[in-house]
């Protein structure tokens, strides 16, 4: 973890020396501006990295209660989508939406679930470097009182020998400086708050599929 935020610091303070560097020569020239723009661009790129590495370690850490009410899934997942819609937008990726009409409410604590929500998307956006397409889908499996939050993508999928990991806290299969392991772990962990849980189907090439059914009683804690 030291290692993780250590590396997008010390970028950091190499870039902003070089930039005081430039300065103490005098005016900017338009090259120097350039050069400037350039530099200004990775320090924010490296501070968003930092901030996001931090965020991830105080949302896995803290322990406060759910705050449970009423939760309409169709506002949940609307609102996820909203919120994700740039970055997806800036990934080339196609998002796709299909909530089934009357699903009833479950109880549960919104932003909590909006988190799960938009972590697993986030997920799937990273899965997917060159654009792909996003589905997220809502809907009621009446039989069993469940109703399934389900976002899939159309990535490399999971390698099987990486899944059984997955859930752990710290595991990560992406690459040094691109995530800390620590979205799906909370996930799990407030989906298990909820008394619900998390179904992953993912094959080599063939994509990723989470599903995350909750029940429409009340959760116990």
């Amino acid at each position: 973890m030291v290692h993780e935020i250590n590396n997008p610091l010390s970028g950091i303070l190499n870039y902003l020396r070089l930039m005081i560097r430039i300065i103490n020569r005098g005016a900017l020239d338009e090259k120097q501006r350039q050069k400037f723009q350039r530099y200004l661009d990775l320090v924010e790129n490296e501070t968003e990295r930092c901030s996001d590495i931090i965020s991830s370690l105080l949302t896995f850490s803290r322990k406060s209660p759910p705050d449970f009410g009423e939760v309409k899934v169709d506002e949940l997942l609307n609102r996820c989508m909203i919120l994700s819609q740039h970055k997806l937008e800036l990934s080339n990726i196609r998002p796709l939406i299909s909530i089934e009409p009357g699903i009833p409410p479950i109880t549960g604590d919104f932003n909590q679930l909006q988190q799960c929500v938009i972590n697993l998307i986030f997920n799937a956006i990273d899965a997917m470097p060159d654009g792909g397409t996003l589905t997220l889908k809502g809907r009621y499996a009446a039989p069993n009182g469940q109703v399934q939050i389900i976002v899939s993508d159309n990535g490399p999928g999971i390698a099987p020998e990486d899944l059984p990991h997955i859930f752990e806290p710290f595991f990560t299969t992406k690459n040094e400086g691109y995530g800390v392991g620590l979205g799906l772990s909370t996930v799990y962990g407030i989906v298990e708050r909820h008394d619900g849980k998390v179904i992953v189907d993912s094959r080599k090439g063939q994509g990723s599929k989470f599903t995350i059914e909750l029940p429409i009683e009340q959760a116990s804690r």
